[in-house]
């Protein structure tokens, strides 16, 4: 090392200009490192532009849903219950081992139930179960008393409300809630042109208006801007949303507040908003909106 290097590291200055360069590197570190933690945690380590990993862990799998949706076809019952109850019973055929109650195979089923129901088919395969599985609920009135259906599954009504639960998330949203009318209200506007300030059907809508105008069909008042609903609302991780919950985004015009744009979660990483292309159903977690997301929030009630 030059002697002059080292006569200015040795001196008070050289050690004075040492001790800045090294907290403002330690400074600069730590900062990184929680942005890089923050981004990760709120994107699931997701590229711009790229999928958001949600990290569900009873995602359906995807060989596995096909199958759900054409057994619910049997007597139009929600595919999404029978995902929850497949989640609930086995995981999915992750765990098929007998009960203590005798019950065996995919679906969970009692040997005689399966003997009534299997159609003669293997109770381990998943092909051969969901279709029992929805020939049980049918055959128990899952057309127009499927909480009732589901008890009979499994008699408890901690049992219905578990499976009913996870089906949200999958998208169900039970008739006549709160949540299914904004969902359906929002949805009947598809096609709708955007119009900046508009908020009723007379107008068309922005963002925040139709929000504001679905959420007060039901008697729910919301304030009118993206940034004052997202004030009004209870922060939500991904793996919390729920259908009727509100989506939030930032960056997506010029403007001063942090959130420039919002819209209304159906289920399946799907949401209703007015866009600039009009009224319509888009990914939250893909593509553009993946790259402006900000967050998701629950309505105070």
């Amino acid at each position: 090392m030059p002697k002059a290097i080292l006569a200015l590291m040795l001196s008070d200055l050289g050690r004075d200009a040492v001790k800045v360069l090294s907290g403002l590197t330690l400074s600069l570190l730590i900062v990184f490192s929680f942005a890089i933690a923050c981004f990760a945690s709120f994107f699931g380590m997701a590229s711009p532009g790229g999928s958001i990993a949600t990290t569900h862990v009873d995602a359906v799998p995807t060989d596995q849903l096909p199958v759900m949706q054409a057994a619910a076809n049997q007597c139009g019952l929600p595919w999404q219950v029978l995902a929850a109850i497949a989640n609930v019973e086995s995981d999915f055929g992750r765990d098929m081992a007998t009960s203590s109650a005798g019950a065996i195979g995919y679906g969970q089923f009692l040997p005689n139930s399966w003997a009534r129901y299997g159609g003669g088919g293997d109770p381990y395969k998943f092909q051969d179960a969901i279709p029992a599985m929805a020939s049980f609920l049918c055959d128990h009135g899952g057309a127009t008393d499927l909480r009732g259906a589901i008890y009979a599954y499994n008699h408890g009504d901690w049992y219905v409300a578990e499976v009913l639960g996870v089906a949200t998330r999958y998208g169900y949203l039970p008739p006549g809630s709160s949540s299914a009318q904004v969902v359906d209200l929002a949805r009947a506007e598809v096609g709708r042109p955007y119009v900046w300030g508009g908020a009723s059907p007379l107008t068309s809508f922005d963002c925040s208006g139709l929000v504001q105008w679905a959420f007060g069909q039901i008697g729910v008042h919301l304030p009118r801007t993206a940034q004052e609903q997202y004030d009004a609302t209870d922060r939500l991780s991904l793996s919390q949303l729920q259908p009727g919950d509100l989506v939030f985004f930032s960056g997506t015009y010029a403007t001063s507040d942090f959130i420039s744009h919002v819209g209304i979660y159906e289920g399946r990483g799907r949401m209703l908003n007015a866009a600039s292309d009009g009224v319509g159903e888009m990914d939250v977690l893909t593509g553009y909106w993946a790259a402006h997301y900000a967050g998701a929030g629950r309505i105070r009630r």
